[in-house]
This record gives C-alpha cells, sequence and structure tokens, in this order.
C-alpha cells in the first residue's frame, strides 16, 4: 500500500510538467513566420503595345514559414510611385504562390492609373505584406525600386477612300469622306478624340480640327471639307494634297496620349458660292463706286453654283465681282476678258491681277455667267430677249382682270436682280394671265403653255409663242410667288 500511494503521489506531481510540455508543442505548431523577402525579374520595364499579353515584370518572395498550409497565406503587392511611402498605392493580392508576374496591358493599366504620362520613364517601390488569409500576423517584405515606362495603344486612322477627291459644289450636302479608328485604352483614363487636317508640309502646326468625344468613327460632308481645306490652304477651285490623323487625347482635351500616322488624299477644292454677287468697276455704268446700283448690277442666281448678268460693258476698261456690295474685303475676277473658248478662270481675292478683269475688246451688251463649281466666267455678246425695265401681270385670274392699264403697285413685279422679276399675288384657279413690259401696251407679252408650279418651273415664251389660252393659273386659288428669270428664259409660280 505504501508503495502504491507513493506512485499516485508521484504521478500527481509529474502532471503540471506533462501539460506544461503539451502547451508548448501546440504553440510550436502555430510558431509566428519572419518577413519574406522580396526579389524581381528585373529593375527595369518598358514595355510596348507588342507587349500587352506578354509577362513583362515577374516578382518573388521567400516563404515566411508560417504555421500552416501555404494555401492559407495571403500576400499583398504593393506598388506607388517612389517617395509616396505607399500612400497612394495599388495593390494584388495574390493566395498561396510565392511569384506573381504582370503582362505587359496589365502593368500598363496600372502606371495609367498613377497618372503616368506615356513614353515617360518614372520609379516605383514595391514590397510585399504577408499574412494569414484572415490577415493575422502581418509581415512586410524589403522595398525594391523598379524603373518604369508606360506606353499608349497606337492608333490606325482608316479612310472610307484614299482616292483623288474632287469636291463638288452641287454635291455640297453629300458625305466627303469618312473615317474609323481603332480605341487606344490607357488605365481607366477617357480617351477624347481629334481628327486633324493640314496640309502636306504644313506639318500640323496649324491643322483644322474635329473634337469627336469618345467616338470611334467620322464623317465629313463636302461642304464642311471644303471649308476646311480652303482655310488650310488650298486656294478654291485647286488642288493639292492633305493629310489626316487622329490624335487621342486624356484629361478632356488638354493633354495628347498619341496620334496615328496620317492619311494622305489629294484633294480638289472648289469656290463657295456667295450668297449674291454684284459687278463694280469702270467697264459698268456704276463705274468705281461701292457700293454699286442695284438691281442693275446686282447677278441674278441661275441655279446653286452660277450667276448671270446682261449689262453693257465699255471696251478699254476693267470690272471685278464682289460678293457682298459695298466691300471691298473679297473679290472675285480673271486674267482675261473671257470672251474665249472657256471662258477665263475665275480667281479670288489675292489671286486676281491688279489691273483687274478687262472688259472685251468691243463696246457691247453680254451676258456674264460665273460659275462656282468650274470656277470659270464667260463673257457673250447677249442677242437674245432684252430684259425689260419693268414687268406687270394682267389677266382674269388676278384682282384687275384683264383691264390694262393694270393697277399698280399691286400688279406691278419688283426687279430683284439683274435680270429676275418678283411679285407676290392672288390668283383664281380656272382662269389665265400674261407679263407685260409695258403697262398698257399689248404690243409685247410674256408667258406659258403650263402653270409654272413644277419644281423647275416653265419656259418663259415671248410674243406669238404665247399661247392663245393664255397662261393658266394654279389648281388652288391662293397667293402665290411668282419669279420671271430672264437669263434662263423661265419662270416658277410657288404657294399658297
Amino acid at each position: 500500500m505504501k508503495n502504491s500511494l507513493r506512485t499516485l503521489v508521484a504521478a500527481l506531481l509529474l502532471c503540471p510538467v506533462l501539460f506544461t510540455a503539451c502547451k508548448k508543442e501546440s504553440n510550436a505548431y502555430y510558431a509566428n513566420g519572419s518577413a519574406p523577402v522580396l526579389k524581381s525579374s528585373t529593375t527595369t520595364v518598358a514595355p510596348g503595345p507588342a507587349d500587352s499579353s506578354n509577362n513583362v515584370l515577374t516578382l518573388s518572395w521567400s516563404n515566411p514559414k508560417y504555421g500552416t498550409d501555404s494555401l492559407h497565406q495571403k500576400f499583398v503587392i504593393e506598388l506607388d510611385s517612389t517617395g509616396r511611402n505607399f500612400a497612394h498605392e495599388a495593390t494584388v493580392t495574390v493566395n498561396g504562390p510565392l511569384s506573381y508576374s504582370f503582362t505587359g496591358n496589365q502593368f500598363n493599366s496600372l502606371l495609367a492609373n498613377f497618372g503616368f504620362s506615356a513614353g515617360k520613364a518614372y520609379t516605383l517601390d514595391v514590397r510585399i505584406t504577408s499574412s494569414y488569409a484572415n490577415n493575422n500576423e502581418q509581415y512586410k517584405s524589403n522595398v525594391l525600386t523598379v524603373n518604369a515606362t508606360p506606353y499608349a495603344v497606337p492608333i490606325k486612322l482608316n479612310a472610307s477612300s484614299t482616292a483623288p477627291l474632287v469636291l463638288q459644289i452641287s454635291n455640297a450636302t453629300n458625305n466627303a469622306i469618312s473615317f474609323t479608328w481603332n480605341p487606344s485604352t490607357y488605365g481607366n483614363k477617357t480617351i477624347d478624340y481629334v481628327l486633324q487636317m493640314d496640309t502636306v508640309g504644313g506639318t500640323f502646326q496649324h491643322p483644322q480640327a474635329w473634337q469627336l468625344g469618345t467616338s470611334l468613327g467620322d464623317a465629313i460632308d463636302v461642304n464642311d471639307l471644303n471649308t476646311a481645306a480652303i482655310a488650310a490652304g488650298v486656294i478654291g477651285g485647286t488642288t493639292k494634297n492633305v493629310e489626316f490623323r487622329i490624335v487621342g487625347y486624356v484629361g478632356g482635351y488638354s493633354t495628347v496620349l498619341t496620334m496615328s500616322p496620317a492619311v494622305t488624299i489629294n484633294l480638289t477644292t472648289y469656290v463657295a458660292a456667295p450668297a449674291a454677287l454684284y459687278i463694280v468697276g469702270d467697264a459698268t455704268a456704276g463705274q468705281w463706286n461701292n457700293p454699286v446700283p442695284t438691281p442693275l448690277q446686282q447677278f441674278t442666281k441661275i441655279n446653286a453654283v452660277s450667276f448671270g448678268i446682261i449689262l453693257n460693258l465699255t471696251a478699254g476698261k476693267s470690272y471685278l465681282f464682289l460678293p457682298v456690295n459695298g466691300d471691298w474685303g473679297h473679290k472675285f475676277g480673271g486674267s482675261t476678258d473671257g470672251t474665249g473658248s472657256g471662258g477665263g478662270t475665275l480667281l479670288a481675292d489675292g489671286a486676281v491681277p491688279g489691273s483687274n478683269t478687262p472688259a472685251p475688246g468691243a463696246t457691247g451688251l453680254y451676258e456674264v455667267v460665273v460659275n462656282f463649281q468650274t470656277n470659270t466666267y464667260t463673257v457673250t455678246p447677249y442677242a437674245g430677249t432684252p430684259v425689260p425695265a419693268n414687268l406687270y401681270i394682267v389677266g382674269d385670274a388676278t384682282a384687275g382682270q384683264w383691264n390694262n392699264p393694270v393697277p399698280v403697285p399691286s400688279q406691278q413685279f419688283t426687279q430683284v436682280s439683274n435680270a429676275e422679276f418678283q411679285i407676290t399675288i392672288p390668283l383664281t384657279t380656272g382662269k389665265s394671265y400674261l407679263f407685260l413690259p409695258l403697262n398698257g401696251d399689248w404690243g409685247h407679252k410674256f408667258g406659258g403653255s403650263t402653270d409654272g408650279t413644277a419644281t423647275a418651273g416653265t419656259t418663259l415664251l415671248v410674243d406669238g409663242a404665247v399661247p392663245g389660252s393664255n397662261t393658266p393659273a394654279p389648281a388652288a386659288t391662293g397667293s402665290y410667288v411668282i419669279d420671271v428669270n430672264f437669263l434662263t428664259m423661265s419662270f416658277t409660280v410657288t404657294g399658297p
């Protein structure tokens, strides 16, 4: 019994020692780790667009030897611009592996999001923070410095055609050319695009520009392209090579990110037709007085691209064409008298000779036609129907019926240009009318065989060619605008 008691006491005395040893073993199993040592595959990273899917930087680190499986370890890669002490860091979390590789695109996006400019070298600080998966027991690694240069994704500009392009005023609202381009991504930055145009050799020092926001395409109509080309230095009516490029900006058009190679196109411009045209000079009755007398020295518009006038020109004198009466700021003219085959080349502003445009060799009545599409002017002796000094309307389609003379001014046309007359008047359907050059005189008359309401109007007939039934009124009673053009020998009836 004594021996048994002694054994029991001894066992009880040893028990605290046994318990102490178990706890120590437990602490040894979950022992503290150690700070990882970080290494880099390179200290300089300068990827290009071709490296977007390639690994450009690999970071590796030593095992911090936590007391658990690596699947339960977490590593946070921290990167920031040198000198900021990781205050604005970018992070990548890795669970388990002891290395991580950045592709060119991934690393470039990281640099872009720091606000770094493409093509410029910067230095980054890099370190690793290790921990258990639950963020316990964190350790910081050593800090490495990596030199890094971001790149911009290049843009390629694609034109709908690179063939020579001849702009025509008759197609002013049509599409002239279209462009598309690929996006240039740069981190999370918004890229705004500007399409630029300049003459070849102008080096885009003062380009014509279209701001297009984030769009990846644009179409330019004929009129806009013509205006831009002239502003860039392609004189109206001449041919020159121009080039286009697309420029990507960040920061709301404040900083250039990238630009495409230029696309070259041979371009022919036209002289934009002005709203009106006048003739001035000592070859005319108005001499060099400016403003000129109107409507006698105001051209009549023939169509969207040309103007005409019928007037006496004095041999040995000269003249010019003005788009604004009373203003010498712009002018048109030529170096010949315009009477030859094809007329003369229409020149603008400073290209007009200082001696002005010479009058024909013989004094007389001429028809002068200026065409802004072909950039020519013709001067032809006029033997057609004389333009009357006045014009009146008579007929039972009018309030004055067939009474002649007609009531004036209600049935007298207004001369709006050298060869054009207009009147706004009520017309009664089922009736007819005529135009008279002299009020109260039936000796001469003008009219037509249709009512003139067609888009192109109808041919203006003279004297015996006018139908005996006279000119029919429109199909509906109402107020109409009648335009009589002695240059084109046509009239139009518009309304009500």
